[in-house]
């Protein structure tokens, strides 16, 4: 073995060590499990089941304007009386409480405000299943991007170790006279090429495990691929106009604008509302206790008991100050009717909301004329996309055959001398774009089966657990075996051998 081809046979060695260890790390994960963490760590869900929680009260909110409302009050003061004209100044306590209750009897506007409470409810359930159908997408777009830079990263590694033993025997045929070093040269560039590609797929599977990382919470090592050879499962039904139908109608994104609507048509009815009366049931009851007001200090209590000025009154005092200061009062007041209040002049405010309601209105009924067409639209490209996918699968299975064949063909036309380094290069590099191909392209197919289900709102737990069932613990075999060359000796060898040390041999044309 000669000095030159000792560190490409070495670093042949270690990338097929690096392959064979980097591609296998101890704990790959499953869609299932993933899904599992995504529900608990999650923030745009955690965000979504807050907002559920949030929006759940506004019918309790709107309900709470048809009950009773019922409030207190209490009072305590102190009071100074001058009486003038020679009479003593005298002070003392106060005291009352003020109950009062009123039960609206006719409220047109509160009955729509309560409508519109529970379909606020509505809308906030139906935006939390919305939420959950979005990060079943979002997982399955982040986990089948994180195979898929699995598989890229596996075959660019394959294939720089494929270079590297096709650069070392261009280098053998050169040293015999088999080829001209043109071969070396580009044997030797597509193995600096594989050196580049090796490090962006490297980045790209970095990035990619960063994103699956922010769905579910912790870091991603490796994810399970899919079974080789796993059966695509196709549309059901298989009518492309029943998705559209049915995605027009119950899509989430289309079922929020119908409670949009709805809600702007109880809107404007609770605007016109504006120039109805209301009646409301009103009740209250009142008690205050004044102190005696006499001469001197005294004071008073809350059940109204008499104040006392001074036992013994100074000389000179009126009569009348003295029977003053012996006074105190305490009141009690009940009171029951039918309160009428009858909207007259609101400088024109009640007409100016009727108007801006209705054209809210307007508005909400266009959101959902646009929300069904793009459901529709989601649902067909959805469609079209698993239908092609399962097309393009079935010719991407036969492009990977006849790439193989043609690897195999070129293999042996290079043992034979009939083909040259850079033909198996080309074949092999026609395998594996054809084997990275269709692992994207069955990656595609099982993604957008996501989407037409979630165009739909049909999206389950249930279907994350089939496709999880597709999934296994990853095996590169199927992605980066290359046939083997056949039994048959270059004719380089051969020449080498007869020429002994003569020299290079001119490689026949």
């Amino acid at each position: 073995m000669t000095r030159q081809r000792l560190p490409v046979l070495l670093a042949a060695l270690a990338l097929a060590a690096t392959f064979t260890l980097g591609l296998r790390p101890a704990h790959a994960v499953g869609l299932s499990q993933l899904y599992d963490e995504a529900l608990s760590n999650d923030a745009q869900l955690q965000s979504a089941r807050a907002a559920l929680a949030a929006n759940s009260e506004e019918l309790p909110l709107a309900r709470a304007k048809l009950l009773p409302q019922v409030s207190a009050s209490l009072t305590a003061s102190r009071q100074s009386t001058d009486f003038g004209g020679g009479f003593p100044s005298s002070y003392g306590n106060s005291n009352g409480y003020v109950i009062s209750l009123t039960q609206p009897l006719i409220h047109v506007d509160s009955w729509y405000g309560y409508a519109q409470g529970q379909l606020a409810v509505d809308s906030a359930q139906a935006s939390f299943a919305q939420a959950r159908q979005d990060l079943i997408v979002r997982l399955g777009q982040a986990y089948f991007d994180t195979l898929g830079a699995q598989d890229s990263l596996a075959i660019t590694r394959s294939q720089k170790a494929s270079i590297a033993q096709q650069l070392e025997s261009a280098k053998r045929s050169f040293e015999v006279g088999n080829t001209t070093i043109t071969d070396t040269n580009e044997a030797q560039a597509r193995f600096d090429q594989a050196i580049s590609q090796e490090i962006a797929t490297q980045n790209d599977l970095a990035v990619k495990l960063a994103a699956l990382q922010q769905i579910v919470g912790h870091p991603v090592a490796q994810v399970d691929g899919l079974v080789a050879g796993a059966p695509l499962p196709p549309p059901m039904p298989a009518a492309i106009d029943d998705w559209v139908d049915s995605a027009s109608e119950a899509n989430y994104a289309v079922v929020l604008r119908q409670i949009a609507l709805a809600n702007a048509q109880r809107e404007t009815s609770k605007a016109k509302a504006g120039h109805l009366p209301t009646v409301d049931l009103v009740a209250s009851r009142s008690r205050s206790s004044l102190g005696a007001a006499g001469a001197g200090s005294f004071g008073g209590n809350f059940g109204g008991g008499f104040g006392s000025g001074a036992n013994t009154l100074a000389p000179g005092t009126p009569a009348l100050a003295a029977e003053l200061g012996n006074l105190g009062s305490s009141y009690t007041n009940s009171t029951i009717g039918v309160q009428v209040t009858i909207p007259i002049f609101a400088g024109g405010a009640t007409q100016s909301r009727v108007r801006q309601t209705l054209a809210l209105e307007d508005q909400a009924a266009a959101d959902l004329d646009s929300a069904r067409r793009q459901a529709a639209l989601s649902a067909r490209q959805a469609f079209l996309g698993v239908v092609s996918g399962l097309a393009q699968v079935r010719a991407l299975q036969t492009a990977e055959r006849s790439a193989r064949t043609s690897l195999e063909s070129n293999l042996l036309g290079y043992q034979v001398g009939v083909r040259i380094n850079i033909d198996v290069l080309n074949a092999q590099d026609q395998l594996f774009s054809a084997r990275r191909d269709l692992a994207r392209a069955r990656y595609d197919t099982l993604l957008n089966g996501l989407k037409l289900k979630a165009a739909t709102a049909s999206l389950t737990d249930a279907d994350v657990l089939q496709l999880s069932a597709l999934l296994t613990p990853i095996d590169d075999g199927a992605l980066t075996a290359l046939p083997q060359a056949p039994g048959v000796p270059h004719p380089g060898v051969a020449a080498k051998g007869a020429a002994g040390k003569g020299g290079r041999q001119t490689m026949p044309r």
